[in-house]
């Protein structure tokens, strides 16, 4: 089966990837950073603030997540269509 028919058949999903070493460790240091705080606020309020920022936060590497990969995928389409206009002008 070609990569475009496993695309098509939802065998493969790109929003599924490896995260490299660098990723990892930063949202690991993250997440430590945000239960160290939760546990240093004494107030309610200021707990559900941080929950609040902490969902904003993973809500934007979302959106910048898939932000990227459009942009990927449009600049990979141009370089396709670049390449093969240039080959039929040559051809």
């Amino acid at each position: 089966m070609t990569t475009l028919e496993n695309f098509y058949f939802g065998n493969i999903n790109p929003s599924e990837y490896k995260q490299s070493k660098d990723t990892r460790k930063t949202l690991s240091e993250m997440t430590r950073l945000i239960d160290e705080l939760k546990y240093i606020l004494t107030d309610d309020q200021q707990k559900e603030k941080l929950e609040q920022i902490d969902n904003c936060q993973l809500s934007l590497i979302a959106l910048s997540e898939r932000d990227a990969y459009i942009e990927g995928f449009k600049l990979g389409v141009r370089m396709t269509t670049e390449i093969y206009t240039d080959t039929q002008q040559r051809g």
